[in-house]
């Protein structure tokens, strides 16, 4: 009671300080310069005031425009709009006065919630995934603003569910048709970067990352070049453990010699600098069928010795023409010892042209390596030869003008004295 009293002995001194100055004011004709200078104090409380009041009718100008926006954010939303990013902006607006809302405002949004929630979904349907993943995740950012905002237990609860819904059942259920039709194309590779990171955002991000590996887990990474070259074109800090499944499926197919790899991709490998990799897998492959279609494909088409000598190594029995091949190779190489020296290096040679003729390319290659040794010899004693008659041609030339220098010299004294005058 007592601080009762005391404010209002405040206020009451107030108004008999207000009054007077209005009385000041009147005497000196409102004359601001004047009445400063006469009341300094009273001038600045009452410039505080009129800020203060000004401020205030600020505030409520604003709110009254925040609410008037909502009521008409309202109002669109109850129509049919075709814009996600629309429905976004009203509902954006409604949180801004969601906290205080009551009456018709919040009857009316309790009344078309359920409405609002299935027309904006509907506005997403025809997105490509790589955006819908973006869009949906706006979407529960915001509902999550609104459960938040509104005192409305209803309404938070309706707002919650949601955000739960929009997240663990239609953008998972979006990405899980997504997979059934997922073909490793380029474009393939930006969506799937797409969902591991959106999964990464995840608490349990293990509930995507399972609709893309049990998509994978289903693949053959050698069927096809799509798919090897997909898995090549995959961003390894942006997949992280699912690159590196990937890439272990993909070095699995050269492994053991039992996996089918399409022949594209052992082209692509030929001519993209792994050729290696192709010989290997060819002499160890174990499916006749696969070898024999590979033989058809590749066998003396490249012009790539160690690719037909991997044919040639493999053990399996397919149809070939192995011996013409080889026959042909040596008559080919017949002058060169180093070329037969290399093809008499190759596993399985004498299984298919027989021993003798093995033992028939070792004594050429004998015959070659002796004729060039001779031949190299005869061409260093030529060479010596002809520098020894080069040399014998030098001396012969010193010889003589040196034999004809005394002459000279005899000619040149002789001629010295018949120019020299006799003395007197």
């Amino acid at each position: 009671m007592e601080q009762i009293e005391k404010i209002k002995e405040q206020f009451e001194h107030f108004l008999v300080l207000g009054k007077d100055f209005v009385a000041t004011a009147k005497e000196l004709d409102y004359d601001p310069v004047a009445l400063y200078a006469k009341e300094p104090l009273m001038m600045e409380v009452s410039a505080g005031v009129v800020v203060f009041l000004l401020f205030v009718v600020i505030l409520i100008i604003k709110s009254k425009v925040r609410h008037a926006g909502a009521n008409r954010a309202l109002q669109n939303l109850e129509n049919y709009i075709e814009n996600f990013d629309e429905y976004q902006t009203h509902l954006q607006k409604i949180t801004k006065i969601l906290k205080g809302a009551k009456g018709d405002f919040l009857t009316s949004l309790q009344t078309n919630k359920e409405k609002i929630y299935n027309e904006q979904l509907r506005t997403l349907e025809d997105l490509p995934l790589e955006e819908k993943i973006d869009k949906y995740q706006e979407m529960a950012t915001l509902y999550r603003e609104l459960a938040n905002t509104t005192k409305d237990e209803e309404l938070s609860d309706f707002y919650e569910e949601k955000v739960e819904e929009i997240l663990n059942e239609v953008l998972y259920k979006d990405i899980k048709e997504y997979m059934k039709t997922f073909s490793f194309t380029p474009e393939d590779v930006v969506v799937l970067e797409k969902i591991v990171a959106y999964a990464n955002t995840q608490e349990d991000s293990q509930n995507i990352l399972s609709l893309v590996t049990q998509k994978l887990e289903h693949e053959d990474f050698g069927s096809n070049l799509e798919i090897y070259t997909f898995v090549k074109n995959l961003d390894p800090e942006t997949l992280g453990d699912l690159y590196d499944y990937c890439k272990e499926q993909q070095e699995k197919l050269f492994e053991s010699g039992e996996r089918v790899v399409a022949p594209e991709v052992l082209e692509y490998l030929l001519e993209n600098g792994e050729q290696e990799k192709v010989f290997a897998y060819i002499k160890a492959l174990k499916v006749p069928t696969h070898l024999q279609e590979l033989y058809y494909r590749f066998f003396d088409q490249k012009g790539i010795q160690e690719l037909d000598f991997a044919f040639i190594a493999n053990p399996l029995e397919i149809t070939h023409d192995y011996v013409n091949y080889l026959e042909s190779l040596i008559t080919d190489k017949w002058r060169d010892a180093d070329a037969l020296d290399t093809v008499l290096s190759y596993d399985k040679l004498e299984k298919y042209i027989g021993h003798d003729r093995v033992r028939q390319v070792i004594e050429r290659i004998d015959a070659l390596r002796k004729t060039f040794d001779e031949e190299k010899t005869l061409k260093e004693a030529l060479e010596l030869a002809q520098e020894a008659h080069r040399i014998a041609l030098e001396t012969k030339t010193l010889i003589d003008l040196k034999e004809k220098a005394p002459q000279n010299n005899g000619e040149q004294e002789e001629t010295l004295k018949q120019e020299t005058p006799k003395e007197v």
